[in-house]
């Protein structure tokens, strides 16, 4: 009996515990806030060699089925984020850009605290496979890397950096 009632308080843990964990949308909201930026780029076919220093807003609010982001980097807005649940923990997110350049869709898939933009390119027949990994180490730092690959088994770096919010 005592092995019964231990397994059921067992259970009853880790279903408060999943309750308590943020789920669908709400799983996005440590994106939002402002972010201190320092990242080291590489020289790469795709990025040149540079240091990086900024400062990363992320204005977020939830309105339906949607988690929508302006993103501003030093102040001048850059990109409007629109977030939509797929289901598990993939994200479907659309970027607009303020410039007024056509809009481009992604994905997102979260896993614990790492999150990874996965992405490709075609270009002349060769297809080049692109992510961009956070590693949030808690909710107020990641440690991010942005990498290429032409087969997804080994990867080039392009940048990687740490972020550390501010507010």
């Amino acid at each position: 009996m005592k092995s019964l009632f231990a397994a059921m308080a067992l259970m009853a843990t880790s279903f408060a515990l999943a309750a308590d964990a943020p789920q669908g949308l709400d799983r996005l909201i440590p994106f939002a806030g402002t972010w201190k930026t320092d990242s080291q780029n590489y020289d790469t076919p795709f990025s040149k060699a540079d240091k990086v220093s900024s400062t990363l807003v992320n204005q977020c609010w939830k309105a339906g089925a949607y988690f929508v982001c302006n993103q501003s980097v030093n102040g001048t807005s850059r990109v409007l984020l629109a977030f939509t649940y797929l289901g598990g923990d993939s994200y479907g997110v659309t970027y607009v850009p303020a410039d007024g350049g056509h809009a481009s869709s992604g994905k997102l898939i979260i896993a614990g605290g790492m999150w990874t933009y996965p992405g490709q390119q075609v270009n002349l027949g060769q297809t080049t496979y692109f992510r961009n990994v956070n590693l949030f180490s808690d909710q107020d730092h990641i440690d991010f890397r942005e990498e290429y690959s032409t087969d997804q088994q080994n990867w080039s770096l392009m940048a990687e950096g740490h972020e550390v919010r501010v507010r």
